[in-house]
């Protein structure tokens, strides 16, 4: 799972095969030793954003925002949730997605509704003040049961959105998970020191490994 926000060139123009509408850009390097970054766009022409990308022009820059996963020749292949230019700018305003990383808080039960069902439950991480900070979130269906039945402190990454509920001239804030991600705890002891510069290593157990497929 994984979320891109690049800043792309368009250098050829939309083909549209089967309904799915495909676009290749490239993002500027990010120095002098390195050379362009090659994206692949791909979303349904039916799509809002697939109807933005069959007008784009070569050379035209634009924001482009969603999912994305490697090819093995090196290109980066973008489902883009958002298309921003320069005659639709003010798009910008539909993006909602916030990212929440930390260790879920005490089990909670999955609520059966007349359709579906929900779990609410608290994700908690360190400060740099080193206080625990709470952040409660909501996942329904699928999402539902694997939120409800997981081993209190699982390190997660969750995905979602976040809005407003008004009651009794009170603001809620609600965020409602799209997408989540749960990495396996680490059965290595926490090193000391996650860098030694003397000795120019870096501790074994200091690094995570997290799978970001899509």
């Amino acid at each position: 799972m994984n979320l891109f926000l690049m800043g792309l060139k368009i250098t050829a123009a939309a083909d549209d095969n089967d309904g799915i509408v495909n676009v290749l850009a490239e993002s500027l390097p990010s120095n002098d030793k390195r050379v362009e970054t090659k994206f692949q766009l791909l979303q349904q022409a039916s799509h809002y954003v697939g109807k933005l990308l069959k007008k784009l022009e070569v050379g035209q820059t634009v924001l482009a925002l969603g999912p994305t996963k490697p090819t093995i020749d090196g290109v980066l292949k973008m489902q883009p949730m958002l298309i921003v230019t320069e005659d639709n700018f003010e798009d910008l305003l539909a993006i909602n997605v916030f990212m929440a990383t930390g260790g879920l808080g005490p089990k909670a039960d999955e609520v059966e509704l007349s359709d579906t069902t929900v779990t609410n439950r608290s994700l908690a991480w360190q400060t740099e003040e080193n206080e625990t900070a709470w952040f409660k979130m909501t996942a329904w269906g699928e999402l539902s049961k694997q939120l409800s039945e997981l081993a209190p402190g699982t390190p997660t990454i969750a995905v979602g959105k976040v809005s407003t509920s008004e009651k009794d001239d009170r603001n809620y804030l609600n965020y409602t998970v799209d997408k989540i991600l749960y990495l396996p705890k680490s059965s290595k002891q926490a090193p000391k020191k996650a860098v030694d510069p003397e000795k120019g290593k870096v501790a074994a157990a200091a690094i995570g490994s997290i799978d970001f497929s899509l």
